[in-house]
């Protein structure tokens, strides 16, 4: 049989393709020049960011609604950039593929002190090696094309990012191509213990006197958004979601009580998923921030709790039944007969400001609130932002490092978001600090296209940590926000002090089309409640 031959950009696009990635993220350099320039020339583009870090945000924005994203760097000075943002991709489970150029192989042949090089050539590859699922440096022509599809197969089984280097010199090679599709391996399912489990849980259910549902994060990563709806609305059961799992289900919903973290969630949310018979726990990842600083109060007797490997019920645990097998399988059980009947749909938040008074953190959530529709996503950064939306309904999507907790991820993100769905505006809610670090990629989103609204929540320095312990290590230089748009030749700017300002900025910032950001001045000292019951719980440990 004749071998078919093709070029590693050919083959990287056709992958692309087949995964619905229509575009990538970063910035190029010398050892990458040749790997765009063929990459653009087969009509995958790279958009250009500020830093390469926000480039690597925003592939991770456009992984998490796309189901996968692409971040191209060039090697040394803009792999190690890209590290943090990786390092936030693995630990939220995001299939973020890392393209990197790398000096040719025939120049390292003299171990040469070539620039951006730091030990050795394998460097960069050492330290993606702990940050990454999977590797492939790309120097055999006959295997290249394997490599290639070994690493997103394994990105894609494991929802981790991966890392693929291109020797500079071998971006025109022809490699021996491969026929099909992305092969892809066979996630193992144990089909007595999944019907056992199945079985287990539609028993557990229909005994028990109430049920809450608590959906994780792995429910959106393995694209089963539709199984938990057509579960909950059937059954008529109340849906929680955790922090890193915002936006899982629609926020708006009738079925829907909120984001649940132990003690930093409401009371009444709190109350609601604590006193059930039964906790139905669908992916949910058992970190310090989802679990509220470990404050969550709950009873394993009581919990159903269905991870990627196995389901366990009270005592029982199923081994090989993972969420992706287990959710439609159990949908198709209770499927039969009526839907339970809805109860009443949440009012629409609603703002009426107190025009000259000061703005508290609570009041600029209801303010935010009142003015999402289903025609924006949401980005959040970490901080009293993430704290304060806990109590901000969401209408669709929501994005946020919840669990690393990266700060300055939600501007550069917005741009990623915004190409992954372009039927929805990114709302950015972000911290003076968060914005000092990656405020400038808001003029970039709006250089590629993307238009976010940003609201810069100025609490004047790092005011997580200040009901903690307070110190001048708190303290930020303070930023003129509101003329960055003068910078960026773009979009209109407001600095608010009153709730007035604040409620007219708003309106006039989600009735435009181009870039707007808002420059919240919040009173000093104010925190969202959230964050004072974080404070108490975590005060004591740091």
């Amino acid at each position: 049989m004749n071998e078919q031959f093709t070029t590693i950009p050919e083959h990287l696009v056709r992958r692309f393709n087949e995964l619905s990635v229509e575009l990538g993220f970063g910035i190029v350099g010398d050892y990458a020049l040749r790997l765009f320039g063929e990459l653009d020339d087969l009509g995958f583009r790279i958009l250009v960011t500020a830093d390469e870090q926000g480039a690597g945000f925003a592939a991770d924005a456009y992984a998490r609604l796309r189901g996968f994203g692409v971040a191209a760097c060039t090697y040394g000075v803009g792999g190690l950039k890209l590290a943090n943002a990786v390092a936030n991709a693995w630990a939220e489970q995001v299939p973020m593929l890392v393209v990197s150029g790398s000096p040719g192989m025939a120049e390292r042949s003299s171990d040469a002190m070539l620039h951006h090089r730091v030990k050795g050539f394998d460097t960069q590859l050492r330290v993606y090696q702990d940050l990454t699922i999977a590797q492939a440096v790309l120097t055999d022509p006959r295997i290249a094309a394997s490599e290639i599809d070994r690493v997103i197969d394994a990105m894609l089984t494991a929802q981790r990012p991966g890392y693929i280097e291109v020797p500079r010199d071998l971006v025109d090679t022809p490699i021996v191509s491969v026929d099909g599709r992305i092969p892809r391996s066979t996630v193992t399912v144990d089909p007595e213990h999944l019907a056992a489990a199945v079985a287990d849980a539609v028993s557990a259910l229909a005994h028990a006197g109430t049920t809450v549902i608590q959906a994780g994060v792995l429910v959106a990563r393995r694209g089963l958004g539709d199984h938990l709806k057509g579960i909950a609305e059937h059954l008529g059961l109340p849906v929680a979601t955790s922090a890193l799992s915002k936006g899982v289900f629609p926020e708006r919903h009738p079925l829907a009580i909120g984001v649940y973290q132990g003690a930093i969630s409401p009371t009444a949310v709190v109350q609601r998923v604590e006193s059930a018979d039964f906790l139905f726990r669908l992916g949910v990842l058992p970190t310090d921030m989802n679990l509220g600083a470990f404050t969550s109060n709950l009873d394993p007797r009581h919990v159903i709790d269905c991870t990627d490997d196995d389901v366990t019920i009270g005592p029982r645990t199923y081994r090989n039944v993972p969420l992706s097998a287990f959710l439609p399988a159990l949908h198709e059980a209770v499927a039969g007969g009526k839907d339970a009947p809805m109860p009443p749909a949440h009012h629409e938040p609603t703002f009426t400001p107190d025009a000259g008074a000061e703005i508290h953190v609570e009041r600029l959530i209801n303010a935010v609130a009142a003015h999402l529709d289903a025609r924006h996503g949401f980005l959040v950064d970490p901080g009293d932002c993430l704290f304060a939306s806990v109590e901000l309904p969401v209408p669709a999507w929501s994005i946020a490092s919840a669990y690393y907790a990266t700060m300055g991820y939600a501007v550069p993100a917005s741009l990623g978001a915004g190409k992954a769905d372009p039927t929805r505006r990114p709302v950015v809610l972000t911290g003076d600090g968060s914005f000092a670090m990656s405020g400038l990629e808001a003029g970039w989103a709006a250089f590629n296209g993307v238009f976010p609204i940003v609201i810069v929540m100025d609490n004047n320095g790092y005011g997580t940590q200040r009901p903690m312990r307070d110190g001048p290590f708190n303290d930020i230089a303070p930023l003129a926000i509101s003329r960055f748009v003068d910078v960026f030749g773009t979009g209109r700017s407001w600095c608010v002090t009153t709730e007035g300002e604040l409620e007219a900025a708003l309106t006039e910032a989600f009735a435009s089309d181009g870039l707007a950001l808002i420059h919240v001045v919040v009173r000093k000292g104010s925190t969202s409640p959230a964050l004072a019951r974080f404070a108490a719980a975590l005060g004591k440990r740091v």
